[in-house]
């Protein structure tokens, strides 16, 4: 009788579905050739992932996939930091070319990992980037499939990277779809240069650049443009602590019109923008401000002709009138399905009431600044999914947690509440006793215990078994006899028990 078998594209499809578990991946290795072959690809791609400081052997695994030159130069730096003791062979191979399936390369992830191990080896701190650079140009030297590359201009800006191959690099960015670029250092040196220049070159489908609170020399903010112009088919743009010049990077947008659907803005400065250029991204489904400053209500009358059709708006910590931001939703709210907006204004819910009518979830962070007597407008919201985070004083929360349980409509029937305070039973309580009982999800941060669970279950009794899914914190913790009835009751009552962030990120993505 021949014994079944799995055919090596059946093995190969059950290792990727295990690429983010490592430690079952490192098990895979173990079974025999054809497992450890098809397993170290997957093992490499994103082999920093998950790193403590307790565990640094990938630092030699990387080492042993130096040349010879760049052993040559690691032991000379380690000798001048007076370490002899560690066995460096430079003719020793490894089995695979591990640096060459990397395909998440992140520079401040490496640089950390490399750092804790050089400080470790009791190196002191101004003398461990010249051996960090070693392993980033080793890295980079041999990785061909980067398809995710975190890197910092910081990296070209030394005199001991004047070296550095930069052709033999870009050569090997074929695979690159998502760059983030963040300009540390804007020093105008040729390997910086050079780099930008053959970036323009790139099929990237998302681009970050943080330009750090530097401002950016001509030419160098040039090349930016360029890099942004030349892309075959940007999806996805994300820019940080841009204070000038913003209109550029905004007509620069315009040349990836028919592909760009996702932009985000942080901490930048919109003071003599015009918000025109938006009007001709027609493909933007996703928006988003964070901590940015600058806009007036005349700039946000253009936006009343947007041609696109957004699916998310985002407001978070925003400088500017909070008409601005009514305003935005106003005119951009009617295709709108996700909303996040902080401490909103009476103006603000009533255009979500009146606006929106398509939306489907909407998030609110409330601080103190957030004034209750909005409460009572929540009545009119349309959304299916509300979501909450809060971070406010003791003396307010009382009014607030009362006042909100009353006024959320009784549409609404999927909630999410994170209450960053002490007290939160007394606050969930207030919440739960007062709150209409036609919730189909409730979830708390809130662990179990046994009066809120008392709560709860007097709660789903009062609900008449509305509710479907409930979400609280460390639920499968050890539990006391008295807890674990409780629990059990409520599970009884057809109502599944989920760990609260599980059950917040399935909210966030449900049905949107």
């Amino acid at each position: 009788m021949t014994l079944p078998y799995l055919t090596d594209d059946c093995i190969f499809y059950i290792l990727q579905h295990l690429k983010n578990n490592h430690s079952t991946l490192f098990n895979c290795l173990l079974v025999n050739r054809f497992w450890c072959k098809s397993t170290i690809p997957l093992l490499y791609a994103n082999p920093f992932m998950n790193i403590t400081k307790k565990n640094y052997s990938i630092t030699m695994t990387l080492i042993f996939c130096f040349n010879k030159e760049e052993i040559l130069q690691l032991k000379n730096k380690l000798e001048q930091n007076h370490i002899n003791n560690i066995n460096l062979d430079e003719e020793y191979k490894p089995l695979f070319e591990y640096t060459k399936y990397l395909e998440n390369y992140n520079y401040f992830t490496i640089g950390s990992i490399i750092n804790g191990y050089c400080l470790g080896l009791l190196i002191p701190y101004n003398k461990v980037y010249d051996i960090t650079l070693i392993f980033h140009q080793s890295i980079l030297r041999q990785s061909k499939n980067i398809k995710q590359l975190v890197i910092s201009t910081y990296l070209f800006n030394r005199e001991s990277a004047k070296n550095f191959n930069v052709q033999n690099f870009i050569s090997n960015l074929t695979k690159l779809n998502s760059l983030s670029l963040i300009l540390n250092d804007t020093s105008n040196n040729k390997i910086n240069q050079e780099f930008l220049n053959n970036m323009a070159t790139n099929n990237l489908q998302e681009l970050m650049i943080d330009f750090f609170n530097n401002s950016v020399n001509n030419t160098t903010f040039e090349k930016l443009c360029t890099i942004i112009q030349e892309q075959n088919k940007l999806k996805k743009f994300k820019i940080l602590n841009c204070h000038s010049l913003l209109n550029n990077i905004l007509l620069s947008l315009e040349f990836q019109k028919n592909s760009l659907v996702h932009i985000e803005f942080i901490n930048s400065n919109f003071s003599n923008v015009s918000l025109k250029n938006f009007n001709n991204l027609y493909n933007l489904k996703y928006l988003r401000f964070i901590t940015c400053k600058g806009i007036l209500l005349d700039q946000c009358e253009i936006l009343k002709f947007a041609p696109f059709k957004l699916k998310e708006l985002s407001f978070a910590s925003n400088n500017w009138d909070a008409d601005v931001t009514s305003l935005m939703i106003k005119y951009l709210g009617a295709s709108l399905q996700r909303l996040l907006i902080r401490s909103p204004t009476i103006l603000s819910i009533e255009n979500i009431s009146i606006y929106c009518s398509n939306l489907i979830f909407l998030k609110i962070l409330i601080d103190t600044r957030f004034n209750c007597s909005v409460l009572p407008f929540f009545r009119n919201l349309r959304t299916r999914i509300l979501n909450f985070s809060i971070f406010t004083s003791l003396t307010y929360n009382t009014e607030l947690f009362i006042n909100l349980s009353k006024n959320i409509p009784i549409n609404i029937s999927k909630i999410s509440i994170s209450y960053h305070n002490s007290n939160k039973y007394l606050r969930f309580k207030e919440f739960l006793e007062n709150c209409h009982n036609k919730f189909e999800i409730i979830n708390l941060n809130h662990t179990v215990e046994l009066n809120f669970l008392k709560i709860v279950l007097n709660y789903i009794e009062r609900s008449n078994n509305s509710l479907k899914i409930l979400g609280l914190i460390n639920f499968n913790e050890r539990l006391n006899d008295e807890e674990s009835m409780l629990l059990n009751s409520i599970k009884a009552k057809g109502i599944k028990i989920m760990e609260f962030h599980n059950l917040n990120d399935v909210c966030e993505g449900l049905e949107a």
